[in-house]
């Protein structure tokens, strides 16, 4: 007999009856058998897929953007050689990060294939790390900040570092490395192919390093970063000898002024010292927003500066409460004074007796403004002079041992044009002196392969 619609149906509906043998009794029920795992027969493919996906993955080539990429021998790394002896490369990346950076494990595989028991690794990232037993120990920080330059103290011990290393064996190498191991890696390369001689001028360095490790030459494109290169190639001339230098800042000038919209607006800047916790209250100006050839601001309050100093450029416009931020940069002041990219000017009229300099510093080097390749904001001359004096090395200063005083608010700077640097106003437990305070920090090393050093 045939089988009418309505049982056709259910039988549609109804699961596949499936045997499951279980120990001493009758078959489970469908829902049971349902249940248990199914064998996998493509796991094969699935490792061979990953495998794959290290050598052809094009997120890692969204991620290296135009920096030059090792793809040979069977490998795909953002890695390049700068000289057959000194290595760029990413950061060696574990987990999900080492989907678009290098793998650890492929960095390692490529050392110990191409320079096995001959080679070093320096890490200059501040903002992470990995365990070193996984290159033999054979790992050296130098870190510092991203998108930012070296203390000028750090660039002369990673140069002998590497110097070193590389004279122990004509067959050693060194791979020097940041987070994406472009701009904080060049930095430090560029002054070591000064220090070793290999190039004469921190332009020769710069403009070879961009060659070596990007496909539009444009390797370290950071201003302050560039500008602490040719610090270093200073250092190495004959004659400069590094010592803690003490300057104040007075004034900041922007001509043109920027091209903001909104009318008027409040200007400011704020100074930070890389090795103190000192900072002197932020200069701030009323700008009208037009009409003017230039904008002026100068500190209200004289604090002795050191060293490694960076600069903030703020506007805020009138009836807004958040400032936003238009520029930085990073400058030194050993080299303002011995007028490294700076010159001596005449002393201002409130301080005779000091010796003053200018830091003159175009769009294309200050941070962030360089950016502006269109000139929407910054007019294609517009610049930024800084107006420093050098602290008598004659005078001493100690806040801590000044009687207390009132506080005061600092007062804007447009209305104290005469403010006078004869006495400082800092933070209560600023201290400093002049004393001698020498410290060395470049000397010219020709690089021989022969030596042991």
């Amino acid at each position: 007999m045939g089988i009418c619609v309505s049982c056709r149906r259910r039988e549609r509906k109804a699961p596949e009856k499936r045997s499951v043998p279980s120990a001493g009794g009758p078959a489970k029920s469908t829902a049971a058998a349902e249940l248990l795992p199914r064998r996998v027969d493509h796991l094969p493919a699935m490792a061979n897929s990953i495998s794959n996906i290290k050598m052809t993955n094009p997120i890692k080539g969204i991620v290296s953007k135009r920096r030059i990429r090792y793809i040979k021998d069977g490998f795909n790394l953002d890695l390049a050689y700068i000289t057959d002896r000194l290595i760029a490369m990413g950061f060696p990346a574990e987990k999900l990060e080492a989907v678009y950076r290098n793998p650890i494990d492929e960095v390692y595989r490529f050392l110990e294939h191409m320079h096995k028991d001959h080679y070093k690794i320096y890490n200059l990232c501040s903002e992470r790390s990995y365990d070193k037993s996984k290159f033999h120990e054979r790992v050296e920080k130098f870190a510092f900040e991203d998108h930012t330059p070296p203390n000028i103290e750090l660039i002369q011990p990673f140069c002998e570092s590497v110097h070193k290393w590389l004279n122990a064996d004509p067959k050693n190498v060194a791979a020097v490395h940041c987070k994406a191991g472009k701009g904080r890696t060049g930095t430090m390369v560029c002054c070591y192919l000064l220090y070793s001689g290999q190039k004469a001028t921190a332009d020769e360095a710069l403009q070879f390093y961009g060659t070596k490790r990007t496909h539009d030459e444009k390797g370290v494109t950071i201003p302050s970063q560039r500008r602490y290169v040719e610090y270093y190639a200073a250092l190495l001339r004959p004659g400069l000898q590094y010592t803690a230098t003490k300057m104040y800042i007075r004034e900041l000038i922007m001509s043109p002024p920027p091209q903001l919209n909104g009318g008027q607006c409040t200007i400011e800047f704020t100074v930070t010292q890389a090795k103190s916790q000192t900072k002197p209250p932020p200069g701030v100006a009323v700008w009208g927003g037009g009409g003017e050839v230039r904008v002026a601001v100068r500190l209200a309050h004289c604090t002795p500066l050191q060293g490694d100093v960076r600069v903030d450029v703020f506007h805020k416009p009138k009836m807004m409460m958040r400032k936003e931020k238009l520029f930085h940069f990073w400058f030194n002041t050993f080299f303002v004074a011995a007028q490294v990219g700076a010159q001596r000017i005449d002393p201002l009229p409130d301080s005779t007796n000091q010796e003053t300099f200018k830091l003159t510093l175009n769009k294309w080097q200050l941070d962030d403004a360089h950016k502006d390749k269109q000139h929407k904001i910054y007019a294609p001359e517009f610049k930024v002079e800084l107006v420093v004096q050098k602290q008598p090395e004659c005078s001493t200063f100690n806040a801590a041992a000044r009687p207390a005083r009132a506080s005061r608010a600092p007062s804007p700077a447009s209305s104290s044009p005469s403010s006078s640097c004869s006495e400082a106003d800092t933070e209560p437990d600023a201290t400093w002196d002049s004393g001698p305070g020498c410290e060395r920090v470049g000397r010219y090393r020709q690089l021989s392969p022969d030596a042991h050093t």
